[in-house]
């Protein structure tokens, strides 16, 4: 073979759902084609290839080494495809795995939330990938790069090709051990005579924070910083330090104190898209669980069986 058009792409086609489900039958039912007619194309890509993509068992088929190799390939190319068709007609096609950046920041939970969340709505189409965005400049170059499908961040874009909707507002809050808390006569005095703590990558928030202290004519007398949220969390917890943190209305803080002073810090989260990617069931889906603004937790937030109806398990491998 010389050129793409010396290969039958949709041989590929059908080596890419029987690859994907794992099984000659269930590939069959994907396309809509009959097992022998399948299993006749697959054998001519193998002698195409003049390589041995499947071990056949009475168990079923699986990958050889060369057959694992190929699907990684052609996986892109089809998810891609499955795009394409989406952008080019108005079905509802799926098949594809969404790449959500999260820039990183003290409302981190609460982004990886809303990304939970989303999963539940996007995964009868596909898997949610979550990428660590260092910063909101990074995520937006990310995000137009197609590296990303879309984003979160505390900031709103300002390029033209980009949308965005607000997924919530949140109150940031301070914190600190219950029994430190209730040492003190006053809540202003603990931030002033305790270290407090600052996260070393949202200097922004951090900004946002002293601005807001200041204007209360509140000092802390000691700082201190870390890359390592879970760092400060132990220390916050045993007592050493007092921080910061997002209210989250869907979590408790067992052991901790959190309190605010007379006026609350608001937070906004952003999520970004593409506005060429509209017309995506990854992009419908997202616009779709904006609309709660994680008011409230889903129906069947902890219920397993809806992962297992929507990865198809049979009933012969459940107890």
């Amino acid at each position: 073979m010389h050129k793409l058009k010396d290969i039958n792409w949709n041989h590929l086609y059908c080596f890419y759902e029987v690859a994907k489900a794992q099984s000659l039958k269930k590939g069959a039912k994907n396309i809509g084609t009959a097992s022998s007619t399948l299993s006749e194309q697959l054998k001519k890509l193998e002698e195409k290839f003049n390589k041995k993509l499947f071990v056949r068992s009475p168990k079923g088929l699986s990958l050889t080494t060369d057959g694992a190799q190929l699907f990684d390939k052609t996986r892109v190319i089809f998810e891609e495809g499955s795009k394409i068709l989406e952008h080019f007609s108005d079905d509802v096609v799926g098949g594809y795995p969404v790449n959500v950046g999260i820039e990183e920041t003290i409302t981190y939970d609460l982004a990886c939330e809303f990304a939970s969340q989303y999963w539940d709505l996007y995964t009868p189409y596909g898997t949610v990938n979550t990428i660590r965005q260092s910063e909101h400049d990074i995520l937006v170059e990310n995000l137009i790069q197609g590296n990303i499908d879309w984003g979160i961040s505390l900031r709103k874009p300002k390029r033209k090709s980009l949308d965005y909707q607000e997924i919530g507002s949140f109150e940031v809050v301070f914190c600190c051990s219950l029994d430190l808390y209730n040492k003190f006569k006053s809540e202003k005095d603990i931030l002033v005579n305790i270290p407090f703590a600052e996260n070393s990558w949202d200097k922004s928030l951090n900004r946002t924070i002293y601005q807001y202290l200041r204007k209360k004519g509140i000092i802390p007398k000691e700082k201190i910083f870390s890359d390592h949220s879970d760092f400060v969390n132990k220390l916050c917890d045993r007592g050493r330090c007092v921080m910061f943190i997002p209210k989250n209305p869907l979590e408790e803080y067992p052991g901790l104190k959190t309190f605010q002073l007379d006026e609350p810090i608001k937070v906004s989260l952003f999520a970004i898209w593409k506005k060429n990617d509209e017309g995506l069931i990854s992009i419908r889906k997202l616009k779709e669980l904006i609309q709660t603004k994680l008011s409230y937790v889903p129906e069947r937030y902890e219920d397993v069986d809806l992962q297992i109806e929507v990865s198809e398990v049979s009933d012969d491998l459940l107890k």
